[in-house]
């Protein structure tokens, strides 16, 4: 088993449309571990980690199954060194405090 973790950032319109909840409701059917934020710079932030076959069928899904009026205009992914990840979380965005 080949286990991977990304970092992937979403821009576009993809604050203030529940993206943070649809990804969680998407997480729940894969078996991935990570966490999603929101970013200052108004980008959609998504730390996932899993089988790599786990990891592009989750992020497959988010991208074929966005909310309603969100609209993602470009994708970044960079590869991370796996950490055992757990669990699947919405963390706080980058520019909250604490």
């Amino acid at each position: 088993m080949l286990v991977k973790r990304e970092l992937v950032v979403l821009h576009g319109r993809v604050q203030g449309v529940f993206f943070r909840q649809t990804v969680l409701e998407i997480a729940a059917r894969h078996t991935i571990a990570g966490t999603v934020r929101n970013r200052a710079d108004a980008t959609l932030e998504i730390d996932v980690e899993g089988e790599s076959a786990a990891v592009d069928a989750f992020l497959a899904d988010v991208l074929s199954n966005p909310p309603r009026h969100a609209r993602v205009e470009n994708t970044t992914r960079e590869p991370r060194t796996p950490s055992g990840m757990r669990g699947f979380t919405s963390g706080r965005s980058r520019d909250e405090p604490g």
